[in-house]
Parts: structure tokens; C-alpha cells; sequence
């Protein structure tokens, strides 16, 4: 039978042990803290592709309504896509669980080296990296400066307080001068009875030299967070790569999720990715590990490309000309046409191309 190593417990390592295990071989799975721990993401998931479904634990609501400020407000109904919030946590203990059903040895608190990477490649027959970025793959082949220079960044505030105002909701808002945005994402009560919000900013330029920080202390003036009713309890940050690799197999060893740089270059959002890579991985393991990299491109290259497309039109927008197009976007309803499929066909994206 023979052997595959995950490092990596996020959803695309998670994913990508139960799918080799279901298919015969023996997964294990390594994780430098524990399972469902060090969660950094807004915990949106947003199922774009529409091939996975809801989440098997921690969803907190399905999304409604998306929220936008420019220089006004809109509302855009999202009850036809799959998006939802989540708690990563749950689920992502729930996913092991279930994985270890399937038989995965899962060693929480053993994290991998690139001086270990070495050695587990003789003992293991296949290594799919899951472990981030810059993963522990590209630290041992020196080529982890790639993930500094086409990765967006974030910071992110955990704030307890009153969001009924966005209930079942998410918020997005643009600053003037800035591509990028930032976002509130309720959580609902969490397992000590607060009321939580995940309140963040993301840059998705990678040339980019803003203070995030700095700025999303200016939104949490803007949206009136610092009333003395809410208190922030946690700070996090982190890069979104948001291009692929030149290459995503190196002898043995499979990038996936972030790792294989798969966060959209419009949103910052990488969850379904992470776990589609972890899938196709494990699929491809039968037939060696270069099938991977043909599967998953043709699996995500159009969406990819598409993304893209949109996010270079936007860096391209002031505030004024992106409300505008937010204006028109709402008075002929066009979140009815939120469709990957629909709007990556070419009438759709030549349209797109004149609106932007």
C-alpha cells in the first residue's frame, strides 16, 4: 500500500488526507499545532464553482444579502450562490474526525522542516504540501521569495459588540485611493455567549506599501466600532497568494491551497480552492502526480483568468467611477446573473470588459 504524508490540517490538507484515504492508501497527516487552531482567515465560504455544497459543521448562517459601501450603500441578494459563514474551527475539526474514520493518522504539534522535508521523501511515496505560505516545499527548493512578491496581505481584527445590523449578512466597503477593501463578517455568539464580527482589511496588490493596519483603525472609526461597545479580542494577518506557481509537483510532493497559491486574485477568498486542489490531488495520486497539475488547471484556470480580468479593471477605478458601476449594478439587478458559468462565457466577459 503505499504511503502519502499531508502536512498541513487546513481544509485543503484535511480534504486531501480523507480523499487518499478513501482511495486505498495510508495517509498520514502532519499539523505543527493542532487541528482547527491559529485560524486566520474572514470565514467566508463561498462555493463559486457550486461543486461542494455546505459545509459539513460550523456554519453559522447562509449569506443573504452582501453589503457594499462606496460612496453609498447597495444591497445585493446572494441567496443563489452558495455562501456562507462559517466557523473554520468546527469545521475543520469535524473534517478530522472524519478523516481519521477513514483511517488518516493525523500527529497534531509536529511541524515540518525544509531539513525533515528531506528525509520524508524517502519514507513517504507521495507529500502533499498543505502546509501554506510560503510552504515548507518551496523553503527547501528556494523559491519561497515567489509567494512574497504575488501575494496580497491582510490584517484582521476579532470584535466583540452588537452586529445585528448586518444579520445574515457580510459587508464590504471601498476606501478612496485604495484598491483593496475591508469587510465586516458577523459571526454570531460564540461558545462564551459574545457576539463577534471578524473585521478586516485585505490589499491585494502585492507592490502595494499601505500600512493595513493603520487603515483598518480608520474603518473601525468609520463604521462606529469604537464606541466603547465594542472591544477587539484578537489581531491576525497574513499574505493571500494569489498567483500559482510555475510548477505545482516536485518529484514526489503536491502544492495545494495556499501553498499552490490558489487565493482569488479579486477577493482574497481561497477556501473552496484549497479544498478542489486537495481533492484533485488525491485523485491523482493512481495515475502520478503529474496528472495533478493538468486536472487542476483545467478545473480552475477559467475562473482564475476571469478573476483576474475583473480585479485588473478595478485597480484601474477610483471611488467615484466604482460606485458608479455599483450604481448601475444594482438598478439592473445583476447579482441575478451571479453565475461563474454565465459570466465567464465570452458575450458575458466582453460585456463585463465594457461595464468596467
Amino acid at each position: 500500500m503505499a504511503k502519502v504524508l499531508v502536512i498541513g490540517g487546513g481544509p485543503g490538507g484535511l480534504f486531501a488526507a480523507a480523499e487518499a484515504a478513501g482511495k486505498g492508501f495510508d495517509v498520514t497527516l502532519m499539523e505543527k499545532g493542532k487541528i482547527g487552531e491559529n485560524i486566520r482567515c474572514a470565514e467566508g465560504f463561498f462555493d463559486v464553482l457550486k461543486l461542494l455544497g455546505k459545509p459539513c459543521a460550523g456554519v453559522r448562517f447562509k449569506v443573504e444579502t452582501l453589503i457594499i459601501d462606496a460612496r453609498s450603500t447597495y444591497k445585493f441578494d446572494t441567496r443563489s450562490l452558495n455562501l456562507w459563514m462559517i466557523d473554520r474551527s468546527t469545521w475543520q475539526k469535524e473534517l478530522s474526525r472524519r478523516a481519521v474514520k477513514k483511517g488518516v493518522k493525523i500527529m497534531e504539534n509536529s511541524p515540518v522542516s525544509p531539513k525533515d522535508l528531506e528525509n520524508l521523501k524517502t519514507k513517504y511515496d507521495f507529500i502533499i504540501d498543505a502546509s501554506g505560505a510560503p510552504p515548507v516545499t518551496s523553503r527547501a527548493l528556494g523559491f519561497s521569495d515567489f509567494y512574497k512578491q504575488n501575494s496580497g496581505k491582510t490584517v484582521q481584527y476579532l470584535v466583540e459588540g452588537d452586529f445585528s445590523h448586518i444579520n445574515n449578512s457580510m459587508k464590504v466597503g471601498f476606501l478612496p485611493d485604495f484598491w483593496g477593501y475591508y469587510w465586516i463578517f458577523p459571526k454570531g455568539r460564540d461558545e462564551q455567549g459574545r457576539e463577534t464580527a471578524n473585521v478586516g482589511i485585505g490589499d491585494f496588490n502585492p507592490l502595494s506599501p499601505r500600512n493595513l493596519r493603520k487603515m483598518l483603525d480608520e474603518v473601525i472609526k468609520k463604521e462606529r466600532l469604537d464606541d466603547g461597545r465594542h472591544r477587539i479580542l484578537k489581531i491576525l494577518g497574513g499574505i493571500c497568494p494569489t498567483r500559482m506557481p510555475e510548477k505545482l509537483v516536485y518529484d514526489n510532493i503536491l502544492l495545494v491551497g495556499d501553498a499552490a497559491g490558489l487565493t482569488s486574485p479579486l477577493h482574497g477568498g481561497g477556501i473552496d480552492m484549497a479544498v478542489l486542489s486537495g481533492i484533485t490531488a488525491a485523485r491523482a495520486l493512481a495515475e502520478g502526480p503529474a496528472k495533478y497539475e493538468s486536472e487542476l488547471k483545467k478545473l480552475l484556470q477559467k475562473r482564475l483568468k476571469f478573476e483576474s480580468m475583473v480585479a485588473e479593471a478595478w485597480r484601474k477605478r477610483n471611488l467615484d467611477q466604482v460606485d458608479r458601476i455599483l450604481s448601475v449594478a444594482c438598478k439592473l439587478r445583476l447579482y441575478r446573473l451571479i453565475s461563474y458559468p454565465r459570466l465567464m462565457n465570452p458575450l458575458a466577459v466582453k460585456f463585463l470588459e465594457i461595464l468596467l
